[in-house]
């Protein structure tokens, strides 16, 4: 079901390049698909694509050599005859070769594609995210290229939504040109003798809408299912990840006002706990002066606080700890 990689080195008496510079070639791969496809096809799970969008650029990252010399550029996107993708010539892609070397080591570590009207439409998910799972060989991507060659080297993309920007392994503001902040959700659940548990749940977050009642306007995350953090079981150790996500800033709001709302209700966790009389919902209201009170920006390591909740607990819901 998967596209592979692969990669070709061709040198002629007509497309022949110095010996001390390696050029490299890069060609967007999309899942089951071609820019002149009329049905648009991807694994099951994945991002659906918008139909007929056709790829301008591209915005990549690598690093070369044995000091990872980085280069970041942009990048125009072509067609070949037989409908195959190609990043245009760039000089910030002829690599130079060491002296006294025959090749040098490459490695591309983003590579991020957009349409004519710079909207992100393709990104190559990162091994370790969610997505990578959709792709057979996720970024980072390493090749050795040789002086004197051109390589054309493919690249596995699958559609981009920004919605769940988190889930390719980028930085939010990595893939999206507007601010986008980290908002980071841990919660427990209290059984009726007060017993704690890492707690299971699902999760939405919408604009707040002051026209209705309880607050939900459009819904931001998961048109079709909702959100929840990823969840294990380690021999008997029940465990559960932060739940991090990108969300917009207030806009043209004033700091105290409500733009934001989300509503997380407590599922059951099989063979940990099962959730005691009726399932509790837990709704909140979001300013940016909370927001902005979670991003730690002292220092050179940022950080992101949680808002932790707490499920039928004693405790009130509220800040907490540090990631």
């Amino acid at each position: 079901m998967l596209l592979t990689s692969c990669s070709k080195d061709e040198v002629s008496p007509d497309d022949a390049i110095s010996d001390n510079i390696a050029s490299l070639t890069l060609g967007p791969v999309l899942q089951g698909a071609n820019v002149n496809r009329q049905q648009q096809i991807t694994p099951e799970g994945t991002p659906a694509c918008a139909l007929d969008v056709i790829p301008a650029y591209a915005e990549l990252r690598l690093i070369y050599g044995t000091n990872n010399i980085e280069v970041i550029t942009t990048v125009e996107i072509g067609v070949d005859s037989n409908g195959d993708l190609f990043t245009k010539y760039s000089e910030d892609l002829e690599i130079p070769i060491p002296s006294g070397q025959t090749s040098v080591s490459v490695t591309l570590t983003d590579f991020v594609v957009y349409d004519e009207n710079d909207v992100v439409i393709w990104v190559a998910p990162k091994e370790g995210s969610t997505y990578a799972q959709f792709v057979t060989d996720p970024l980072s991507n390493n090749w050795s290229l040789r002086a004197g060659s051109k390589n054309y080297e493919e690249v596995e993309v699958i559609c981009f939504d920004d919605r769940e920007v988190n889930l390719y392994g980028y930085q939010f503001f990595d893939i999206i040109p507007v601010p986008l902040y980290e908002f980071c959700i841990f919660a427990n659940y209290c059984d009726d003798d007060g017993r704690h548990y890492t707690a299971d749940y699902d999760f939405n977050i919408y604009f707040y809408d002051g026209n209705r009642e309880d607050g939900k306007g459009e819904l931001i995350y998961e048109e079709d299912s909702p959100l929840g953090p990823i969840t294990g079981d380690d021999n008997g150790t029940y465990w559960a990840e932060p739940l991090c996500i990108a969300v917009p800033g207030p806009g043209d709001l004033a700091s105290d006002v409500p733009y934001l709302v989300f509503e997380a209700t407590v599922i059951d966790w099989p063979n940990y706990y099962t959730v005691d009389g009726n399932v509790e919902t837990t709704t909140q209201m979001l300013t940016w002066e909370v927001i902005e009170s979670l991003l730690d920006r002292d220092g050179d390591d940022e950080t992101t606080n949680y808002w932790h909740i707490f499920f039928n607990c004693d405790e009130e819901d509220g800040p907490s700890g540090n990631l």
